[in-house]
């Protein structure tokens, strides 16, 4: 167990690495497990005994880092109107068969963005549809003109995790178990819930996350950003799934499963060779991070946290 110390300057010191000051409301959420019983109140209290901490605006930071305070407002400002735009195009996707729910991941769940950021989303589809759900879906979003590809990332769409609703956990073979894994999903933002109670199951089959994360899960974490499904679309999301259930249904994933998988196998020499390679792949999940910075991150932070 770590002592009071390294509790409170372990989420700084990560998102510090990330140029993010923290309040002490997040100071509390982001807690690591490991470290000792402590309230909200008690942790305010060690913020202003705690050295190497220093305090502006209400934000606490590593000290000489002040220029982090600029760097959120920025920041801020840049998530807030990315924001507005991802919820406009998540009414969209309402239409796409098969979808379940729509998380979003990375740094626009913590209003850390830059302009050139793009949307990172966790796609959940039906049951024994992930490969015919994952192309409608990419269909789709290339229909609108946001999908990600090449040089093109602001505001676009990145869709590298598929999951399947029979199972929504995120097991360590898809994904490493670590602080980092524990942030990025404990921030994990609904925006679209079609299958209601979805979002509960994975939080659920993911209570892993409280083994890094002390006050995981968190309360009122759900329903800031959720849009609810359009009936237009709805409806005819619902009538493009029954033409294409059955066994016509089934052919077309088995088809669509085999031509997806001869086109990622033949992109796997190149994407293993890359550093942090993250790639899992399955009737049931797809994981694409083939750049994966969470090694290096979690490297450079524990180095950190042996310093202090």
């Amino acid at each position: 167990m770590i002592n009071f110390h390294k509790a409170i300057l372990a989420p700084l010191v990560y998102y510090d690495l990330l140029e993010h000051p923290l309040t002490a409301l997040e100071i509390f959420k982001y807690l690591r497990a490991d470290g000792p019983e402590i309230s909200f109140f008690g942790v305010r209290q060690q913020l202003k005994e705690t050295a190497n901490i220093s305090r502006q605006n209400g934000l606490y930071f590593l000290s000489g880092r002040q220029e982090l305070i600029a760097t959120r407002q920025k920041r801020l400002k840049i998530a807030q109107l990315k924001w507005k735009k991802l919820k406009k195009i998540g009414k969209l996707l309402a239409l796409s068969p098969w979808l379940r729910l729509v998380a979003a991941t990375g740094s626009l769940t913590s209003y850390n963005t830059k302009k050139q950021s793009d949307f990172d989303l966790l796609i959940i589809l039906r049951k024994n549809r992930l490969w015919l759900g994952r192309l409608l879906l990419t269909g789709l979003v290339g229909l609108l003109g946001q999908r990600r590809h090449g040089e093109l990332t602001q505001d676009r769409i990145c869709l590298n995790c598929y999951l399947t609703e029979e199972k929504v956990e995120i097991t360590p073979d898809i994904k490493p178990r670590d602080w980092h894994a524990a942030q990025e999903y404990g921030r994990l933002t609904l925006l679209l819930e079609i299958q209601p109670g979805l979002y509960k199951k994975f939080t659920q089959s993911n209570l892993w996350l409280a083994d890094f994360l002390k006050n995981y899960p968190w309360p009122n974490a759900t329903g800031a950003k959720k849009i609810p499904p359009a009936l237009f679309f709805s409806f005819w999301r619902q009538i493009l799934e029954r033409l294409l259930n059955g066994r016509i249904g089934d052919k077309l994933e088995q088809l669509s499963g085999q031509w997806q998988k001869k086109r990622i196998q033949e992109k796997r020499p190149q994407e293993n060779s890359l550093e942090g390679n993250q790639v899992f792949i399955s009737d049931w999940c797809l994981m694409f991070h083939p750049q994966s910075k969470s090694d290096k991150l979690m490297k450079e932070f524990d180095q950190r946290m042996i310093k202090f």
